[in-house]
């Protein structure tokens, strides 16, 4: 059930956005133990001129400043080291495949057992 929450600038080649995010999902399917279609994504942009470092604004993607800002939910139960392997594979794929390796910021934030409804009722460890 992971789901990765994605906000940035305008893309300098927005076409790379939907296979960027599928490549993603099938990575983070990989590392985590589940099948493609139980990861989702989504992307917000963010407006031109309102992401700003400092003082320093952007109306487009830039390779290394304004990295696209990302959260990764998944359900509670994985170690420290299971949880920094799909951090880790989910910025580089979605990096590599925006074309800004490196540039990426994501936190990863658990959902907790009983605290989640998917389908038909609520989710229990």
């Amino acid at each position: 059930m992971p789901i990765l929450h994605v906000r940035a600038l305008p893309q300098k080649d927005k076409s790379k956005i939907t296979s960027a995010l599928k490549k993603t999902c099938v990575a983070i399917s990989e590392v985590y133990g589940c099948k493609p279609h139980q990861v989702w994504s989504t992307w917000e942009e963010i407006s031109p001129g309102f992401y700003v470092e400092g003082e320093n604004e952007a109306v487009e993607q830039p390779s290394e400043t304004h990295p696209p800002i990302c959260e990764l939910t998944c359900f509670e139960g994985k170690s420290e080291e299971e949880i920094e392997k799909v951090l880790t594979v989910a910025a580089n794929t979605l990096s590599e495949s925006l074309g800004i390796s490196g540039n990426i910021f994501m936190t990863y934030k658990e959902a907790k057992s009983g605290r989640v409804i998917a389908g038909n009722g609520v989710v229990r460890k």
